[in-house]
């Protein structure tokens, strides 16, 4: 996966994700919306198959990065509990 940051200002973040599609992107999403400091996160893909999706961020009072490091972070904390958990189930 290549990232391209389009803009990047002190709220405001535009991504592109390149060869990415809906199911990271709608996670990420997800999760960010769930932040207090999260004003709009969303994503557009015009075309699915040939468009890399260009995500979007505004926040309030906090680093887009910042918000978005954090979002993948307790992603990265939900998977992991999740294969544990997995692993559990099929022994």
């Amino acid at each position: 996966m290549n990232l391209k940051v389009l803009k990047k200002t002190e709220d405001e973040l535009r991504i592109e994700f390149e060869g990415e599609r809906h199911t990271l992107l709608n996670l990420l999403r997800s999760e960010l919306l769930r932040d207090e400091r999260v004003v709009i996160a969303t994503y557009d893909a015009k075309f699915p198959i040939m468009d890399n999706p260009i995500f979007r961020l505004r926040t309030r009072g906090a680093d887009p990065l910042d918000v978005i490091r954090d979002a993948s972070a307790r992603i990265a904390d939900l998977c992991e509990e999740f294969l544990k958990e997995y692993d559990e189930a099929v022994r």
